[in-house]
């Protein structure tokens, strides 16, 4: 008996256009929504990695805090270290500052903070006691801050927006606070504790001042150390 083969239906036709038009469609959305994930994740671990590198410069600066005044281009006495003045929210002579060609100069090195137009940029200076037209060199750390804020730590529990304060001349804080909030990442807090060297080197300097001050009746009092 001769059979005959039965074929599709244009009804059937249809119905597996359409499964096949839905499944792709989903597979498509599927796809995209992975890549898309993909490329948030790797951009929030590149920021994420971006502000632990810009934390790490601050916390290498800090960490190497030493206790040496310097003229500023006015000729007048910046502290050690300075919190939220003089245009800048991080001020600070440190030492370290590493020196592979040999060139005569010292090894300390002033260097500063601050965010302009949502950047954080770090300067430093080649000298450290500056002429009328001696500019910073800038670094450019970080992209995307919303808040970049320093706070000196004077006791447990205690900070101060702006560090000396009042223009008095105080022995170094106990550390600082840095709030940094950056845009696909939120808002970070880091507290670093200054080295307890440049502290007791600080302290020291404020007893024999006290005690310089004490026995010449009335001299102009100067810190230790200060740019000459």
């Amino acid at each position: 008996m001769e059979t005959h083969e039965r074929g599709f239906t244009l009804l059937e036709v249809l119905v597996a256009i359409s499964i096949f038009a839905i499944i792709s469609l989903v597979s498509t959305q599927l796809l995209r929504s992975i890549i898309k994930t993909e490329s948030i994740v790797n951009l929030s671990n590149k920021s994420i990695n971006d502000v632990g590198r810009a934390l790490n410069v601050v916390y290498r600066d800090v960490s190497q805090l030493a206790p040496r005044n310097i003229r500023d281009e006015y000729g007048d006495i910046s502290g050690a270290l300075i919190v939220g003045q003089r245009g800048y929210s991080l001020e600070l002579s440190r030492s370290g500052w590493n020196n592979p060609a040999l060139h005569s100069r010292s090894e300390l090195q002033r260097v500063a903070y601050k965010t302009t137009d949502g950047t954080l940029y770090r300067y430093f200076w080649l000298v450290l006691d500056r002429a009328e037209d001696s500019q910073p060199r800038m670094q450019r750390l970080l992209d995307g801050v919303k808040t970049f804020q320093v706070k000196a730590i004077t006791q447990p529990g205690e900070s101060t927006d702006i560090w000396p304060a009042f223009d008095r001349e105080e022995v170094l804080p106990l550390g600082i606070e840095i709030i940094l909030a950056v845009e696909s990442v939120g808002e970070i807090r880091r507290t670093f504790v200054l080295p307890e060297a440049a502290r007791s080197i600080n302290k020291a300097q404020m007893v024999k001042e006290g005690e310089e001050l004490e026995g010449n009746d009335g001299l102009d009092r100067y810190p230790v150390g200060q740019a000459e």
